[in-house]
């Protein structure tokens, strides 16, 4: 979401027509209305001159400590509230969860969702919650995750393989590409199947990836609802269109494979509830593909970055890398490969270190955007109705008020049980809280802690060329997930050799 002066200016430029409605609007507004403080909102632009340098979680968290928890900005046309504190977020996802628990509609959703028929950005309503509880029950459940672990065995054995011969002569690995490619083929045959061909597979993927590179960050016609037609003129819907009818059509072959061949997958899943009608509102081929990209594309960019940041904070910490290393090596030594999934309760250094990178590195800064569905109070503030809301989950998490050595990599700060991932506490909030939480924590979280056994097990790492740990730079990048900006490139030396795969 960082933007130029020069689109600024050019937004101003073009806007003149609406300015007098925008003037007339903020005049009207009540003296006894009790919105929250925030900056000046210039006209036609709003906030937006505050992003000009800087990524969206850092400037928030920086105009929150001016303005205070529950902060009001007017982002282009777009009424926003930006919450920054557990007590504020306790409101917003706990206490008023129902008032605050439908999405607004983005382009990308729009046009990748099919309309919003999706899981993440549906409007709250009887078919959001059809699809909720086809998650819980159905598709990510506990018994599900299990069942896809021959999967998570083979793609993360296949990734261990792949970076040792990558890294043979001491040659850096592009650690960022790696991870990406293996998270994608665990996503792809969760969804698809094991016998989906692998070129079909690759289509799909290709497709997706163009459309989340598009789609990273808010368009014009998101922040400028009476502007959309720039979207058209600058070509960003036609390209968002292409690609989603590229993804389309790989879809559709998909889909008649699984019909004509059957095998285990969360598509086979579908399309056995599409077919007998067994929920309360039914389902068609187009929501099955509307589910599918959340299941893609939450458990591809988000698994993958949120490991490359585990090994990121471990390389810049070195007693940390060798404390996690030692442990996994202790419980994994002389044992099956296959065995190692159902061990990772026995790691519990391990799990307070990826807790740790997950709370310094959020790969969902910001979470999801809620949308006030009623007018309210928060933090002693009226919220009103239509209003979006964000809640800097990243600016919480890092924050001196609620974290003793904040900014610094301590994973024994979770040594005490008493802070999980389903938000026990507010300042803690990786997957969100609420109705609207994410509901493939559980296939997310169980991929992820394997990657990084596995990594820490098999290899040994070092960086390149003599850098320092202190030298790694940390810069985030955010589009469909946050991710580093510059892709993590390290020494990777075997320490064991990985199985052949029958």
């Amino acid at each position: 979401m960082e933007l130029s002066a020069a689109t600024l200016v050019f937004l101003s430029v073009i806007s003149l027509p609406i300015l007098v409605t925008l003037l007339s609007r903020s005049s009207v507004l009540s003296s006894k209305r009790r919105r929250p403080p925030g900056p000046r909102n210039l006209p036609l632009i709003g906030s937006l001159v505050h992003f000009l340098n800087s990524q969206p979680h850092i400037a928030l968290r920086d105009l929150a400590k001016k303005y205070g928890p529950v902060m009001f900005l007017r982002m282009g046309q777009i009424d926003t509230v930006v919450i920054s504190s557990p007590a504020a977020a306790r409101e917003v996802l706990k206490e008023k969860d129902v008032i605050f628990a439908s999405r607004p509609s983005l382009m990308v959703s729009e046009i990748f969702c099919y309309g919003d028929k999706d899981i993440a950005f549906s409007p709250y309503g009887p078919y959001w919650r059809t699809l909720r509880k086809l998650c819980t029950v159905e598709l990510l459940s506990a018994k599900m995750v299990r069942q896809l672990a021959p999967i998570r065995d083979e793609e993360t054995l296949s990734l261990i393989q792949k970076i040792q011969a990558a890294g043979q002569g001491g040659k850096p690995v592009n650690l960022a590409k790696l991870l990406l490619s293996c998270s994608n083929k665990i996503a792809g045959k969760a969804a698809f199947g094991q016998d989906c061909s692998n070129e079909l597979q690759e289509q799909f993927l290709s497709a997706m990836n163009v459309g989340l590179k598009i789609s990273g960050g808010f368009t014009i016609g998101d922040l400028f609802p009476s502007l959309w037609f720039l979207d058209v003129i600058t070509g960003l819907r036609h390209r968002m269109w292409r690609a989603h009818r590229q993804l389309d059509t790989v879809y559709d072959k998909i889909i008649a494979q699984c019909e004509a061949e059957g095998g285990d997958s969360l598509l086979r899943v579908l399309l056995r509830i599409r077919d007998q009608g067994e929920l309360e509102v039914p389902i068609d081929t187009i929501n099955i593909k509307a589910i599918l990209v959340d299941m893609f594309s939450g458990g591809t960019e988000t698994t993958s970055s949120s490991v490359e940041w585990v090994m990121s904070e471990l390389m810049r910490n070195p007693e940390a890398m060798a404390k996690a290393q030692a442990e996994v090596r202790r419980v994994f030594e002389n044992k099956f490969p296959q065995d190692h999934e159902g061990m990772m309760g026995e790691l519990h250094y391990t799990r307070m270190v990826i807790k740790e990178s997950m709370r310094l590195n959020p790969v969902v800064p910001l979470l999801l955007p809620h949308l006030c569905q009623e007018t309210c109070d928060v933090g002693g503030f009226e919220v009103t109705k239509g209003t979006r809301v964000i809640v800097n989950a990243w600016a919480m998490a890092r924050s001196p008020e609620y974290w003793h050595d904040a900014e610094r990599f301590r994973p024994e700060r979770f040594e005490d049980g008493t802070i999980d991932y389903k938000g026990s506490r507010f300042e803690y909030l990786p997957f969100g809280m609420g109705r609207r939480r994410c509901p493939g924590d559980t296939f997310g979280l169980t991929s992820v802690e394997l990657i990084v056994a596995r990594l820490l097990y098999y290899i040994d790492w070092s960086l390149p060329d003599g850098m320092r740990p202190d030298e790694i730079k940390m810069d985030m990048q955010i589009s469909a997930a946050a991710r580093r900006k510059e892709p993590l490139h390290l020494v990777a030396s075997p320490y064991k050799v990985v199985p052949v795969q029958s």
